[in-house]
């Protein structure tokens, strides 16, 4: 088997809004060679379309419509761009119980749920994740200690070289994993909006990616776009 290198870029949606009982923690996984040639082509979407701000799916809008949808299908056609998603009702968490009454707890418990499955033997990662604060300076050691005695239970020569959190202003994947997770965070929490420019856009999506519910779970073997629907009834301490 060749060893492959991939960066992953993570975010998160609907994580602190009281409103939204479903929260999303995405990943876009991109092959590491790929990087500076998917970044450079990202930006030219952008330019041509004269989008001078961070992308971020809380701005989506009718204004700059032709340019999500062209995001949309160069996501859908780039071969070395794959996404993977949790969906956690948070009402099924239970908080108390299993993380000392901590949504921090709780959350990274779900990072480390979402990525492990697809940390695969002989290959190494480079995690980036959107910065937030924090009240446990040692959160991300103990998602890289957890990640890593995974990989050494159950995979073979896989390798974490880099894990981190980084200011998405800066970070254009970042921002990138941002505009799918929230994607998915409005669909399953916002469907009803259906007159509103964001549904149009979850429609747009599930129509080019053949996708008929952005909120059902996605089997195993999909990679492309890979949705993992959590259930509160297996929570373990």
């Amino acid at each position: 088997m060749n060893r492959e290198s991939y960066n992953i870029y993570c975010d998160e949606s609907r994580v602190e809004n009281t409103d939204s009982h479903k929260m999303v923690i995405g990943a876009l996984f991109l092959l590491r060679p790929k990087k500076s040639k998917t970044v450079e082509e990202i930006k030219e979407i952008l330019t041509r379309h004269n989008f001078n701000y961070e992308l971020k799916w809380s701005k989506v809008g009718k204004k700059y419509s032709e340019l999500y949808k062209e995001l949309i299908d160069y996501f859908l056609a780039n071969e070395s761009l794959n996404f993977r998603g949790i969906i956690v009702d948070k009402r099924e968490v239970k908080f108390k119980e299993y993380h000392n009454g901590s949504l921090e707890t709780a959350f990274y418990k779900f990072y480390y749920i979402m990525l492990k499955i697809r940390l695969l033997s002989q290959n190494e990662y480079y995690i980036f994740l959107d910065k937030k604060p924090s009240r446990d300076k040692n959160i991300l050691n103990a998602l890289n200690h957890f990640l890593e005695f995974h990989i050494f239970k159950n995979k073979k020569d896989c390798k974490i070289k880099h894990l981190q959190s980084y200011d998405s202003d800066n970070n254009l994947l970042i921002q990138m994993s941002d505009f799918f997770t929230g994607l998915i965070g409005f669909a399953c929490n916002d469907y009803e909006q259906k007159n509103s420019f964001k549904y149009k856009m979850v429609k747009y999506f599930e129509e080019k990616s053949g996708r008929k519910d952005l909120c059902q779970a996605s089997f195993l073997s999909e990679e492309k776009f890979n949705i993992f629907v959590w259930d509160g009834k297996h929570e373990k301490s």
